[in-house]
Formats: C-alpha cells, sequence, structure tokens
C-alpha cells in the first residue's frame, strides 16, 4: 500500500469518477480497509490506483529494455555455435592441407617418372641415332634442352589458358558447373591437338 500521509502534497482533480465494483473486488478492498484502519475509502482506492499505474510503468519499461538485451541462455548457445562453425573449418582447413600434401607428392612422383622414361628413351634410342647421323655431342644436348624448352612453354600455357577459362567462367553468374566444364574441355582437346600437329 502507497503511503496515505503523501496525499497532502498532491492536487485533488475536480472531477468525481464513479465506477461498479466486482463483488471480489469489494470483498478485498474491505480486508485492506480494515488492516490499515483508513477512515475513508476514496484515500485507500487512491493508494490501489497509485500501486497499480507504478507496476504497469515498471512493466512497460521492461518491455522496453528487454528487446536490447540477449537472454543469458541464447548467447550461450550463439557461442556454442560459433565455437561448433570454427572447429568445423578448421577441420575441413586440415583435411585440404592433407589432400594438397598427397597431391604434390603424386605429382612429384609423375614428373620424375616422365624425366626418366624420357632420358632413357632419349640416350638408348634418340642419342645413339643422331650421333649416327653425325651430331656432336653438342647438337644433341642442344636437341634434348630445345624439346624440354617446347614442352615446358606447352605446359605452362595450357596451365594459363585453363587458369583464365576458370576465372571467367566463375565470375559469370549465369554459368553453372556443366558449361564450365565443357568449353574447357573442348579447347584441352583442340590444344593439344594443336601442340601435337606442331611437334610433329
Amino acid at each position: 500500500m502507497a503511503n496515505s500521509g503523501r496525499s497532502g502534497k498532491r492536487t485533488l482533480a475536480k472531477k468525481v469518477t464513479s465506477f461498479v465494483l466486482y463483488v471480489d473486488q469489494v470483498s478485498q478492498i474491505q480486508a485492506i480497509i480494515e488492516a490499515t484502519g483508513a477512515e475513508k475509502d476514496a484515500q485507500v482506492f487512491r493508494d490501489l490506483i497509485d500501486e497499480a499505474l507504478s507496476a504497469r510503468r515498471r512493466k512497460t519499461a521492461q518491455q522496453l529494455t528487454l528487446p536490447e538485451q540477449s537472454p543469458p541462455n541464447q548467447s550461450r548457445e550463439t557461442l556454442e555455435t560459433i565455437q561448433a562453425l570454427l572447429l568445423k573449418l578448421i577441420q575441413q582447413g586440415e583435411k585440404a592441407r592433407g589432400v594438397r600434401g598427397i597431391s604434390l607428392e603424386l605429382l612429384q612422383e609423375i614428373l620424375a617418372e616422365a624425366r626418366a622414361g624420357r632420358l632413357g628413351f632419349w640416350e638408348n634410342l634418340a642419342m645413339p641415332a643422331l650421333r649416327g647421323n653425325g651430331k656432336s655431342a653438342q647438337e644433341v644436348a642442344s636437341l634434348f634442352e630445345g624439346h624440354t624448352g617446347k614442352g615446358k612453354t606447352f605446359a605452362y600455357g595450357l596451365a594459363e589458358e585453363i587458369s583464365n577459362q576458370l576465372q571467367a567462367a566463375a565470375s559469370d553468374p549465369m554459368s553453372d558447373d556443366e558449361n564450365r566444364e565443357a568449353p574447357l574441355i573442348d579447347d584441352q582437346c583442340e590444344t593439344h591437338e594443336t601442340g601435337n600437329q606442331d611437334a610433329n
């Protein structure tokens, strides 16, 4: 109950309000009057209205501040979700690094085998034939390096062309994966055929 003594500092409205109470309200208000020893019913009504208005103001203030504050449970769930996503990203990164390592090792093995096979063919078949045709050792070595340079130029050019095509396809929002692969395969075949014709 609000302190009835403060009513002397407040101005009473000239308008008199009357309303009909519910039966249960009448009994509760009567119990309050008897418990407080109030002499006038009007003061009890004013105190009850003050309490109700104060409670409403507190409720309104809480409703305005609650949306700005995140519930503890929600914040905890958000942090757990972020942690789980970070762990997945780390795991995917570790797997990708492992795959790159294996791919590099396989590529090194392929290059080593290709180099060994080419050297074996050159030394056992091509070099004796060229020496039999009167080519000097320096000329034979120059031919070998020339073929090596042409092979590197072809490989680097093809890799750059593929990279450019992939970048162009990735920047085109209208293209899908199937359309990206089709022209790439066709261009590679044409480039290989041209390279083979030039070599011949």
